[in-house]
């Protein structure tokens, strides 16, 4: 993958699947691939260091997955929410799919997450990944902040 002239969006070819592959693909199949795209975008264009891959938890109060944690260069934990989808115009598509509300949720599991890691950051960021997946190709939007 080479560097985009904007390092947060990308527009990445995802190979040899065809367009009845693609669409046959399950829910947490799409998701792997969305999480994989954004994995080696956050690392190979941002240079970030992939620390946790679908960490989750289950306590009384909070269940849930962090789909990607990673550190920057500056020592920052960056918490990366991923949403994929299948068609742009669908719904609002992958950036439409992650409001308020999972921002909430992703800042509480955030929390659990150095809590329980122990983790010592500078700061930690909340990122969005939002990947639109349209024919042979995969629109990606990492960002920063999100929430």
């Amino acid at each position: 993958m080479s560097a985009p002239a904007d390092p947060h969006r990308a527009e990445l070819a995802l190979g040899a699947r065809t367009d009845s592959e693609r669409r046959g693909l399950a829910a947490p199949s799409l998701g792997r691939l969305g999480e994989d795209l954004a994995a080696a975008h956050l690392t190979e264009v941002d240079g970030l260091e992939v620390v946790a891959r679908n960490w989750r938890v289950r306590c009384e109060d909070l269940v849930g997955e962090l789909d990607l944690v990673a550190r920057d260069g500056d020592g920052t934990l960056v918490v990366v929410e991923v949403k994929t989808r299948r068609g742009a115009g669908r719904f609002g598509g992958a950036l439409a799919a992650a409001g308020a509300r999972k921002g909430r949720r992703v800042r509480r599991l955030a929390g659990a997450f150095v809590s329980e890691g122990g983790w010592r950051a500078a700061a930690v960021r909340l990122d969005l990944v939002a990947i639109d997946v349209v024919g042979h190709r995969a629109r990606l939007e990492h960002v920063m902040d999100a929430w």
